[in-house]
């Protein structure tokens, strides 16, 4: 558990340095868990769910300070 950890707190402080983004951070936050599920014991279960729910919480928050996106086109809508 203290690896998940460890790999999540520094994907999601990658994240607050714009390092990487939304897309990639998600990405890489599920990498690290499909990688831990394996190994996940019963007693870790609710470790992890507050692990992933206060991961959730800092990247949305930090989305949010961002605000919307510059270019939010994605070449499918046409005015």
């Amino acid at each position: 558990m203290k690896v998940y950890e460890a790999e999540t707190m520094e994907i999601v402080g990658r994240f607050l340095a714009h390092r990487l983004d939304f897309p990639d951070c998600i990405a890489a936050l599920d990498s690290a868990l499909t990688r831990f599920i394996p190994r996940l014991t019963g007693e870790e279960s609710t470790r992890l769910r507050i692990v992933m729910s206060a991961n959730n919480e800092i990247v949305m928050k930090e989305m949010e300070r961002r605000g919307p996106p510059e270019n939010t086109s994605c070449g499918l809508l046409h005015d």
